[in-house]
């Protein structure tokens, strides 16, 4: 029976890859981590549109809610700020204001914005609170320090999750105590695994201390962003290439990119796998992050990739062995390769190739359990 429901769920893709081109969507206005010397603070967007986000449909969130949406949970986001004017987060950001870049509010809305009228863009873990730490300058530049005192704020405002966008080049023993005491206090820091041009590799703080995840962005056609390693271990993988989001002052939409937005992804996860298990710590949370992801070629850790890309519902509902404990169950699933561009200049090709890549990907999905019963647990009946 699970055979023929995977094989249902690839014929439905390859269904769906066939159907008549959708509406183009409209241009979105980019944000970027820092502003340029001329550009005052970031205009507010006027565009608007249902479609759903590439990532989104890729990870699939929704599928997580039906267990925990975030409620419960406080996400820090160490950033540029936010800017609550949007009504994706009414309510539910502490320490809001002035985000002049656009940036943090823009990370704020990929972790918790709720979902929109008509459908559309949503954050990952849209029942979670956030609480803003501004630990940049005005245009987004940031220091190791800014950064520690950031975490500690963070910490200080009751952030199980804290997500450190504002990533420096250069670390100190001030940033590597602020990240040890926050995870020691109980919360789980995620960063991007490398700041600026994604064809430099370039080490990154914090996500360079062995406390912190650090994130890669894979970009829609599921490949990396980066075209060479960064200068540190990479932990796991997200969308982070064309994101679409919320950004300041009203509720029109952005787009960005970058590890940091991928992080944000991942944030979001561990916000949604803490309002589900409450009581797991930080080591827990990291490795039900890691063990449930759908792992890179070749399954082994990938320097682009990590342990793979993340899997919310996967994090939520996988069942981890205890002492003595009854063997663990995971539900299986299969992994749905990124969506394919509508656009009419879609080809015949592009269709076949597509379905050739969700048949490899079941093919890897039937490996996935037998390497997972060797990790400690099995596959649901």
């Amino acid at each position: 029976m699970r055979t023929c429901a995977k094989w249902a769920a690839v014929f439905g893709v390859i269904s769906v890859l066939s159907a008549p081109a959708a509406s183009a969507a409209p241009d979105l206005p980019p944000i970027t981590p820092v502003l340029s010397s001329y550009q005052g603070c970031r205009t507010a967007s006027t565009v608007d549109t249902n479609d759903i986000p590439w990532a989104q449909a890729m990870l699939r969130p929704d599928r997580a809610w039906q267990h925990a949406n975030g409620a419960g949970v406080t996400v820090a986001v160490v950033d540029t700020g936010v800017d609550a004017t949007s009504p994706a987060l009414a309510g539910r950001v502490a320490n809001a204001g002035e985000d002049c870049v656009g940036h943090g509010t823009f990370v704020a809305g990929l972790i918790a914005a709720t979902p929109r009228q008509g459908g559309g863009f949503t954050g990952i873990a849209p029942g979670a609170r956030i609480v803003a730490v501004r630990a940049t300058d005005q245009a987004g530049n940031a220091t190791a320090d800014g950064v520690a005192n950031g975490i500690r704020s963070a910490v200080a405002g009751g952030a199980r999750v804290i997500q450190v966008s504002a990533a420096v080049t250069e670390g100190n023993g001030t940033l590597a105590a602020a990240v040890r005491d926050a995870t020691a206090a109980g919360a789980v820091v995620i960063a991007p695994s490398s700041t600026g041009d994604p064809d430099k590799a370039v080490p990154s703080f914090p996500g360079a201390y062995p406390e912190v995840i650090a994130v890669s962005a894979i970009a829609p056609n599921g490949a990396p962003v980066r075209a060479s390693a960064p200068e540190i271990k990479v932990d796991l993988a997200a969308p982070g290439a064309m994101m679409t989001g919320i950004g300041p002052r009203g509720n029109g939409l952005f787009v960005s990119g970058g590890d940091a937005v991928a992080a944000a992804q991942v944030s979001g996860a561990a916000a949604l796998v803490l309002s589900y298990r409450p009581a797991l710590s930080p080591q827990e949370v990291v490795r039900r992050l890691r063990d449930t992801a759908y792992p890179p070629p070749g399954s082994a850790p990938d320097p682009l990739l990590g342990s793979g890309v993340i899997d919310p519902e996967a994090a939520l509902t996988a069942e981890f062995p205890t002492a003595g404990g009854k063997p663990p169950v995971v539900p299986a699933a299969v992994h749905m390769p990124p969506p394919v561009d509508t656009t009419p200049e879609v080809t015949a090709a592009v269709v076949a190739t597509a379905a050739a890549v969700v048949i490899a990907a079941v093919t890897i999905a039937a490996a996935i359990i037998p390497r997972g019963r060797k990790r400690g647990w099995r596959a649901a009946p």
